[in-house]
């Protein structure tokens, strides 16, 4: 595939999806039919046109961040690297000899030109209102940048923590998504200290004697190609696998749809690590300001045109 945005920018071979796949491809979409037919209803969706304005689209290559960036230390696993010595052995990677992985950087405030303005259907999202505590989100990178090659698999099932949509918007390279569908924990062995997390290693071949009910869970494979969006509900369970040598923007979305279910998640966390009365000031607070964030946006909309930051809430 090649993009003119920035030049002739030549990116590997095109993985072929299976026609069989459950999860729909759609371009066009409105903001309010995507909340309907989607957000609401809680489906993933790939969206092939939401990040044509960014000018990320294009411009970043595995050659772009070498160059601009090499530099830049990333800790994968115990061990520092520099980002442009992680790119050459993902580039230099095949299915049996994966580089290093899972290989991020979160401090993407100078690369926020790149992929702006938020796309439509990505808003709104609260996380940066400040009438939320910043503490609750001590754990979580709103923003962040997956480097990856051949190989290189996500090591555990999962939904994204505090029950927040995720949104996998894909610069370069395919990856592939195992998306589960909803309402079966019981097959996924979750784990009850940390519970967005499943207790199956290697999901993609696991130990039968110690998880004999995983193989039930019925699950949809989905490829992300370079340019499209992938659009994750809260709570669903996913792992993803790289195909080849790709780079992919990930971020999260807070708003009403999911405000009740991230109350609920955070109470819980405070409630395993036996803080019960902040649990309970938590709750109460959280959910009287539901409603005042509820008008707030309401209010924004009828005077903006849009009412939604179309920002990162990030500076």
């Amino acid at each position: 595939m090649t993009f003119d945005y920035s030049g002739a920018v030549v990116a590997p071979p095109r993985v072929d999806v299976d026609a069989a796949e459950a999860i729909e491809r759609v371009s066009g979409l409105s903001q309010e039919e995507f909340v309907r037919r989607y957000r609401e209803p809680r489906h993933p969706v790939i969206l092939t046109d939401a990040l044509r304005q960014w000018p990320a689209l294009g411009r970043y290559t595995p050659d772009f961040f070498k160059r601009e960036h090499g530099d830049r230390l990333i800790r994968i696993r115990g061990r520092d690297y520099r980002l442009s010595e992680v790119i050459e052995q993902q580039e230099a990677s095949d299915e049996q000899h994966p580089g290093p992985y899972p290989c991020t950087f979160s401090d993407c405030a100078s690369l926020l030109p790149d992929i702006s303005p938020r796309f439509a259907q990505s808003l709104p999202s609260r996380h940066a209102n400040p009438l939320i505590p910043t503490a609750l989100f001590e754990w979580v990178n709103h923003l962040e940048i997956f480097f990856g090659g051949p190989g290189g698999q996500f090591p555990y099932l999962h939904y994204d923590y505090l029950r927040m949509h995720a949104w996998i918007a894909q610069m370069y390279g395919d990856k592939e998504f195992t998306l589960y569908e909803r309402g079966q924990e019981p097959l996924l062995y979750v784990d009850p200290l940390k519970p967005w997390l499943s207790r199956v290693e290697h999901s993609e071949n696991p130990d039968d004697d110690r998880f004999p009910l995983f193989r039930q869970a019925r699950c949809h494979k989905v490829v992300v190609h370079a340019g499209e969006a992938l659009f994750l509900p809260c709570g669903t369970w996913h792992t993803a696998r790289c195909l080849n040598v790709g780079i992919t923007v990930a971020f999260d979305q807070l708003g009403a749809d999911n405000w009740a279910e991230f109350v609920g998640e955070v109470c819980a966390a405070e409630r395993r690590a036996q803080r019960n009365g902040r649990a309970v000031m938590l709750a109460v607070y959280l959910r009287m300001l539901g409603p005042w964030l509820d008008f707030a946006e309401r209010w924004g909309a009828r005077r903006s045109g849009t009412g939604r930051r179309g920002d990162w809430g990030m500076h």
